[in-house]
């Protein structure tokens, strides 16, 4: 921790905090090495790291999707492709789950 740490306003440990975030997000080590590494308190690091991972949603984005007909002998399914790799596929007649409830779903992923 800097020595004036305790001089910091509001706005200043929020950056200090979030800095620290990431480094460790991007580090590859554990939250108490990095912590360690760096001079942080453990305590700290995981209250503001909470505090951060709440306020920053994950990105969520949608893509055009093309309905095309099927035979009337079979149900229509539902697949999502994700753009981190993921295929979601639902069978219409499985659950009854509705669109606008599939979407809120995958929303929050």
């Amino acid at each position: 921790m800097p020595e004036d740490y305790h001089r910091f306003s509001r706005e200043q440990r929020r950056r200090f905090w979030q800095q620290h975030v990431e480094g460790w997000q991007q580090s590859g080590l554990s939250q108490i090495a990095y912590c360690r590494r760096h001079d942080l308190k453990a305590h700290q690091f995981y209250r503001w790291r909470g505090r951060i991972m709440a306020a920053a949603p994950g990105p969520v984005s949608f893509l055009p999707v093309s309905i095309a007909s099927a035979p009337r002998h079979t149900q229509p399914s539902i697949r999502i492709h994700t753009p981190n790799g993921f295929t979601i596929e639902i069978d219409r007649h499985e659950g009854g789950l509705e669109l606008g409830q599939l979407i809120g779903l995958v929303a929050g992923l």
